[in-house]
């Protein structure tokens, strides 16, 4: 089978996992994965970036092995689907972009809805960063823009 790659991004709760498990015989992985501990979501802000590379490597590693691969991710941002592009062009892996955004629900339905006990507030404030248009955004990390980026947007 092809190896391809599939990125479903969404607000918590907006159905990302559920997207991507109904893709016929795909692996899928996300960084949520990261935080489980024998079936129990441990949730350690700490280790967001180890969860976010655990997951970047997982994902290599499935792709290399052949598999067609989904990872659901929030990818709020271009810059969080960046490494994610960069690796499928580099082993010419063909992708496809999925944008659930909040799968028309109200934060409150996806504070109910998502199961890793997003607090209200974040999910609020994802909605407002999220770039509906992710080709548009800029793909470098905001720690690595230069001082004045922001000004320039």
């Amino acid at each position: 089978m092809q190896p391809e790659l599939y990125l479903v991004r969404g607000l918590p709760g907006s159905g990302k996992s559920t997207f991507a498990e109904a893709i016929e015989g795909v692996e899928v992985l996300a960084a949520d994965d990261y935080f489980m501990v024998d079936g129990e979501y441990i949730f350690d802000p700490s280790r967001l970036g180890a969860a976010h590379q655990w997951c970047l490597e997982e994902t290599l590693e499935s792709l290399l092995e052949g598999r067609p691969t989904a990872v659901a991710n929030t990818f709020t941002q271009r810059w969080e689907l960046q490494p994610y592009l960069d690796m499928a062009e580099k082993e010419d892996v063909p992708v496809t972009v999925v944008s659930l955004f909040d799968n028309g629900f109200t934060d409150a339905e996806l504070f109910e809805r998502n199961t890793h006990g997003v607090p209200l507030e974040a999910i609020a404030a994802m909605r407002n960063r999220f770039e509906h248009d992710w080709l548009g955004g800029n793909p470098l990390p905001p720690w690595e823009r230069p001082a004045n980026a922001e000004d320039d947007e």
